[in-house]
């Protein structure tokens, strides 16, 4: 691999597992993500720091968890401490300017706004091009990117339009989703690929590597497809979700917050249907992956490109009895992330990893490959890139994801992965615990049975060493919990 390699970096959004053909069997065709998969390294068990899109793109730019970086909920929401990410030296970005680095970034920013006002008084804003990125400078969360004048440009120049048929499907519209109108060329995902395909011919043609950041806007919602992609699910059987049957409305906690406001009134059938379009839309999604890499093959810089795939967090999409979005619980349908990274020369080609992986440790592995270091006191995760090597290093054995709330509703839980056990602690409710090897689809939260009280103990006191390691300002009063549970 070069010194300093080329570095491209594709994040989806809201994209869960079984929207990768990489991940396991499943309808979903997602060949140019599989490819980069079978040419590279697949991690298994990687988790983001947090199932909301800002939070968990902050700690991208800053390699610390939420309750650090102060983005605890998407931007401006209620609950949010930091609403604006703040330019400065330890930012992703300005330490790759520094290691020499060209910047260039597409699609969804959801790290600042353009407003110089906020909540009665001034504020600063942040977009890519505060930080230091080149190329797309939408701010905020962009609402699948269809309102911004760059793309209605983009569209009066190709003489094309956004405009999605009416809905004709027999079952219930349970979420925004239908068929555009127009050919692969008018959609959003096409609009960002042809963006960053201009800064690789850009870049490419100067003497320096480049860090690309490509954001797609889906597979989150709403899920908006050609016809040729949405066709390719029609007639395919979705078989229900494991945990489908769940007793969501039964069992106390805060996850009714994202119970679909219709559970009890939609059939399988309403909620198939949705996993059609949002499999045509990940399916979208793939094919301009496959645009960008087939690019870098053809001006023969795919061999000294380093690609990394992954996600900010999952998606329900009904599971666990009629979830929606994300947020308020503890599972691995938004907790897990696909993670995937390729290398020059297919060096590690076929590597599936089964450690532990954090969000957290995308931001030292991006500087380590390029060749920069950064303070390992000052963020909370570690490069992947022994790993990768496989050298015999001393890794992890526990990894969590923070939730401090969303959509203007706040709530402090935090998960703990631990082997094949699940502890999550929930502030204002009994907390849970899950055991996957046994129950992977984690329907029975085993917190009061009696032969898993000596796991719980210790998980809950490994939690708390955490907390204490990382400065979670909630230790204090996790104490609480504790106390209550002293032997």
């Amino acid at each position: 691999m070069p010194d300093q390699p080329n570095i491209l970096f594709i994040f989806t959004d809201q994209h869960r597992l079984s929207a990768v053909g990489a991940y396991g069997e499943t309808p979903c065709q997602t060949p140019n993500i599989d490819r980069l998969a079978r040419e590279g390294v697949r991690f298994e068990n990687a988790y983001t720091t947090c199932p909301v899109c800002s939070p968990a793109r902050a700690t991208i730019m800053t390699g610390q968890f939420p309750h650090a970086h102060g983005i605890l909920s998407n931007v401006h929401n209620l609950g949010c401490s930091i609403q604006e990410l703040e330019d400065r030296p330890q930012l992703l970005s300005r330490k790759l300017e520094a290691a020499g680095y060209n910047l260039g970034y597409s699609g969804k920013w959801h790290l600042g706004t353009d407003r110089t006002r906020a909540y009665g008084g001034t504020n600063v804003p942040s977009l890519p091009s505060t930080v230091g990125f080149e190329g797309q400078n939408f701010p905020g969360h962009g609402n699948g990117g269809f309102k911004f004048p760059e793309y209605k440009q983009y569209l009066a120049d190709n003489r094309s339009e956004h405009r999605v048929k009416p809905w004709n499907e027999k079952t219930t519209c349970i979420w925004p989703m239908g068929e555009l109108e127009g050919p692969v060329q008018s959609t959003v995902p096409y609009f960002l690929a042809e963006n960053t395909i201009s800064m690789i011919d850009r870049f490419g043609a100067q003497n320096k590597p480049f860090f690309i950041w490509h954001n797609f806007w889906g597979p989150h919602g709403p899920y908006y497809a050609p016809a040729e992609f949405i066709d390719l699910y029609r007639g395919q059987e979705i078989l229900p979700w494991k945990n489908y049957s769940w007793h969501s409305r039964g069992i106390a906690g805060p996850h009714h917050v994202k119970i679909h406001p219709d559970h009890e009134r939609l059939t399988w059938d309403d909620w198939a249907m949705a996993i059609r379009y949002y499999y045509a839309f990940a399916t979208l999604i793939d094919s301009q992956i496959g645009r960008i890499i087939e690019h870098l093959e053809k001006t023969g810089m795919l061999e000294k490109t380093v690609i990394i795939f992954s996600a900010d967090h999952g998606e329900t999409l009904g599971s666990h009895g009629g979830l929606t979005d994300k947020g308020w619980h503890h599972f691995e349908e938004t907790h897990r992330i696909p993670l995937i990274s390729r290398f020059p020369n297919q060096a590690y080609a076929g590597s599936v990893l089964q450690e532990l992986i954090s969000l957290a440790d995308i931001y030292p592995t991006l500087l380590d490959i390029a060749g920069t270091t950064c303070d390992p006191q000052s963020i909370h995760g570690t490069s992947l890139m022994p790993l990768v090597n496989g050298k015999n290093i001393e890794w992890r054995d526990h990894v969590v994801t923070e939730f401090h709330g969303v959509n203007q509703l706040s709530n402090t839980q935090r998960t703990l992965r631990y082997g094949q056990l699940k502890y999550g602690y929930n502030c204002c409710n009994e907390d849970e615990l899950y055991d996957l090897g046994m129950d992977p689809d984690e329907t029975r939260n085993l917190i009061r049975h009696p032969d898993y009280q000596a796991r719980a103990h210790d998980l809950r006191h490994l939690f708390a060493e955490w907390m204490k390691q990382f400065g979670d300002p909630a230790g204090w009063m996790y104490q609480n919990v504790l106390r209550y549970h002293r032997d």
